[in-house]
């Protein structure tokens, strides 16, 4: 079953709490009297996957927020098979509109099948480098490259072996991009971020501002600007590799932009030719 139909059954999963026993009994006009739930209701509910996002979704809750919540100390007092439910149901509100408490949870799954996906493409993609002989080494294990801005940046695909001590010389990043129009500025940013600042450390990236004098310039003709850039980022090892996962019809205005910083961006379409840049890449040095 592919990630679609999956979200589409869990909408279906979702409105049919409605009539669940637990929650018929504290529900009112469209209004969730959570407040009401004790520990064994809790429990009950989260046994399945759609009571279980409904609530974690109604505290305020993710994954990773609801592990720290289980191990507080108050929480750590409590059976273990009991915990998660505990930890629930104390951030629970008195009440909470239904329609919201939805959507709230449809929202969680959706990020969480989003992630499957990603990490089955990405396992895609890392069979095809091993299919096409190319040494580009991709996670698991995490792969680590020391930065200053963060710490240990953590590369969906390096070569060499950082953890040898080698410098990178090939950079990967794997981006999902949901929804153009509103998260591909953020990975732009992202990879950009990472280029100048790898470029910077592991390279010999040289830049020089151009001190224009007049913004009416750049918005009348940004390509001799970005030609400026880019000349000098592709000058400087390592090679910055970004692949977007998203449709290329609706991303590629944003192409020349994202490489005046990095060396090339790939989209869905077009993994046949990221892998033969990566390639040629990894055998040139």
């Amino acid at each position: 079953m592919t990630e679609r139909p999956q979200y589409e059954e869990f909408q279906k999963q979702i409105e049919k709490l409605k009539k669940h026993p637990v929650l018929v009994a504290v529900q009112k006009r469209g209004i969730v009297t959570l407040g009401k739930l004790n520990l064994d209701a809790v429990a009950a509910l989260i046994k399945e996957k759609p009571g279980y996002y409904f609530l974690i979704a109604a505290a305020g809750l993710n994954r990773t927020t609801l592990k720290k919540a289980m191990a507080e100390h108050e929480a750590s007092i409590v059976a273990p098979a009991r915990r998660r439910a505990f930890a629930i149901r104390k951030r629970l509100p008195v009440e909470k509109p239904f329609a919201e408490i939805a959507s709230g949870a449809l929202a969680l799954r959706k990020g969480d099948l989003d992630r499957r996906s990603r990490g089955g493409i990405e396992q895609l993609f890392r069979d095809r480098l091993a299919a096409e002989g190319i040494p580009l080494l991709m996670s698991p294990p995490v792969r680590q490259v020391p930065g200053i801005l963060v710490g240990r940046r953590k590369p969906d695909g390096v070569f060499p072996d950082p953890a040898d001590g080698h410098p990178p010389l090939v950079y990967l990043e794997i981006k999902n991009v949901n929804r153009v129009s509103d998260d591909i500025q953020k990975r732009l940013y992202e990879i950009a971020e990472a280029s100048l600042e790898m470029k910077f450390l592991y390279g010999n990236l040289r830049l020089e501002g151009l001190a224009v004098g007049d913004t009416r310039e750049i918005m009348a003709g940004p390509e001799k600007f970005r030609k400026a850039l880019r000349d000098r980022i592709t000058a400087s090892r390592p090679a910055t590799v970004a692949l977007f996962l998203c449709a290329r019809e609706e991303a590629e205005r944003y192409r020349q932009g994202a490489e005046a910083f990095i060396d090339r961006l790939f989209f869905q379409e077009e993994i046949d030719d990221c892998l033969t840049y990566l390639k040629a890449a990894v055998g040139k040095r």
